[in-house]
C-alpha cells in the first residue's frame, strides 16, 4: 500500500492579481510546490492536482516538481483524479491554499488509518469547510483510493473536495482537533500573499537555525540571509551553488600551485558561503540539501588538495615543515570526521571544518605568516579530534 496525495488548485485567491491560492508565492516557488514537498516528505509517490484550468504559473510550477523527480498528474475532474490512484492506496487529501508543516503531516499519517484533522469552530473563518456545530475541517484528511473512487462515480456536479470530506464524515471517519498543539498557529488557509508573510520569515529563520558551523552562524548569516533573499524568486537551486563553491575551491588549489597564495586565499573565502546560501535555499524550498548533490562529497578532497598546494608552495621558502603541518591537519580532519559522523558531539559548532579554518589562516595569510596559521590550524583540527574522541568514547554512567 502506497500514498498518494491529492491536492486542490482552483479557488481564486482573494487580491487584486488575480490567480489562484495555490500559486501564490512562497519562498521563491508557490504554495503548491510546498504542499507537494510535504506530501512527498511524508512518503507520497504520486501528487494528484486537482483542477478546473491550469494557467501558465500553475504549468510551471508543476513542471518544476516534474523536473525535480516528482510524479505528478494532473485532473480536470474527479474520474481523472480516481483513476491515477489505486485503489488500495492512502490519500492524503489537502485543502486549497493550505498552509502546513511536516508535523501535521506526520502526526495525520501516524494515526495509522483514515482520520481527518478539525479545528474547534469558535477559533477559525468561513475559510474552513464547517464539520458540524463545533468543528471545522482543519486543511488535511487521509482516506483511501476506494473512498475517492466511490465519491467520483456519484459526484456529478458537485465540488470533490467537499464531496470527499462529507461521505467520508458519514461513514464514521475518525476526527482529531490540533488547536493547542505545537505549531498549530501555522496552519492556516492564505488567501492572499500576506497570509503568507508569518510562514515565510519563520522559514528563514529556520534556515539560518540550522547551520552548524559557527562561520555560517555567526560570520557569514547576514551575507547568506541577504543572498538567499535575493535567489529566492530566480532559477538558481541548491546544487549550482554547492557546484560554484568547488569550482571556487578548485582555482584556490590552481592559485596556491601556482604561487598566487592571496589570489588562492581569496577564492576559498569566497567559496565559504556558497554551500550555506544553498543549504538555506534548499530548506525554504524544502528540497534536498547541498550535501546530498554528488560532487559535495568531493568538495572536502578539493580543499584538502588546495591545503596541500599551498603548503608545498610554501615549502620553497618556510621549509618542509609545512607539508608536516597539512598532513597533520589533514589527517586529523579526517579522522574527526569518522569519529562524530552520526554521534551526538557537545559543541559541534565550534569543531574544525573547511570553512571556519580557512577563516581563521585569513588574518596570517594578510601579515605573511603562513607558517604560523598552518600551525594554529594543526592544533586546532587536533584539539578538535581529541574533544570529540573524549566525548563519544566517554564511559556511560554506572547505574
Amino acid at each position: 500500500m502506497t500514498l498518494a496525495a491529492l491536492i486542490a488548485a482552483y479557488h481564486e485567491a482573494d487580491e487584486a492579481g488575480g490567480g489562484l491560492r495555490a500559486t501564490l508565492p512562497l519562498a521563491g516557488r508557490t504554495l503548491l510546490e510546498r504542499q507537494a514537498r510535504l506530501a512527498v516528505a511524508a512518503g507520497a509517490d504520486l501528487i494528484v492536482v486537482a483542477v478546473e484550468r491550469v494557467p501558465p504559473d500553475l504549468l510551471a510550477a508543476i513542471d518544476r516538481l516534474r523536473g525535480q523527480g516528482i510524479k505528478v498528474a494532473v485532473a480536470r475532474s474527479a474520474l481523472e483524479a480516481a483513476e491515477a490512484v489505486h485503489p488500495q492506496d492512502q490519500l492524503l487529501i489537502v485543502a486549497d491554499g493550505l498552509i502546513a508543516t511536516e508535523i501535521h503531516v506526520e502526526r495525520l499519517i501516524g494515526l495509522g488509518g483514515s482520520a481527518i484533522l478539525t479545528v474547534p469552530d469558535v477559533r477559525v473563518d468561513d475559510r474552513y469547510e464547517r464539520i458540524d456545530a463545533h468543528s471545522r475541517w482543519a486543511g488535511l484528511a487521509l482516506l483511501d483510493g476506494e473512498t475517492l473512487k466511490r465519491t467520483a462515480a456519484m459526484l456529478g456536479e458537485w465540488d470533490l473536495q467537499s464531496t470527499l470530506l462529507r461521505r467520508s464524515i458519514q461513514a464514521g471517519v475518525r476526527q482529531m482537533s490540533v488547536r493547542g498543539e505545537p505549531a498549530d498557529d501555522l496552519l492556516t488557509i492564505a488567501e492572499r500573499t500576506e497570509d503568507l508573510a508569518e510562514l515565510q520569515q519563520r522559514l528563514f529563520e529556520g534556515a539560518g537555525a540550522q547551520r552548524t558551523d559557527w562561520v555560517s552562524r555567526y560570520l557569514l548569516g547576514p551575507l547568506e540571509q541577504a543572498a538567499t533573499r535575493r535567489l529566492m524568486p530566480t532559477s538558481a537551486t541548491p546544487g549550482m551553488l554547492g557546484l560554484s563553491a568547488a569550482l571556487m575551491t578548485a582555482f584556490a588549489v590552481l592559485s596556491f600551485a601556482s604561487g598566487w597564495l592571496l589570489t588562492g586565499m581569496a577564492c576559498l573565502l569566497l567559496a565559504t558561503p556558497l554551500d550555506g546560501i544553498g543549504e538555506r535555499l534548499a530548506a525554504l524550498r524544502m528540497q534536498d540539501t547541498v550535501s546530498d548533490s554528488w560532487w559535495a562529497t568531493f568538495l572536502p578532497a578539493i580543499a584538502a588538495a588546495a591545503l596541500v598546494a599551498l603548503a608545498f608552495t610554501l615549502a620553497g621558502t618556510s621549509g618542509w615543515g609545512c607539508i608536516a603541518l597539512a598532513g597533520t591537519i589533514i589527517a586529523f580532519s579526517i579522522a574527526l570526521r569518522n569519529e562524530a559522523a552520526g554521534r551526538d558531539v557537545p559543541r559541534r559548532m565550534w569543531l574544525a571544518e573547511r570553512k571556519g579554518m580557512s577563516w581563521l589562516l585569513l588574518p596570517f595569510a594578510a601579515t605573511g605568516l603562513w607558517g604560523t596559521g598552518l600551525t594554529l590550524l594543526a592544533f586546532y583540527a587536533g584539539g578538535s579530534f581529541f574533544w570529540a574522541q573524549r566525548h563519544v568514547h566517554k564511559p556511560a554512567p554506572l547505574p
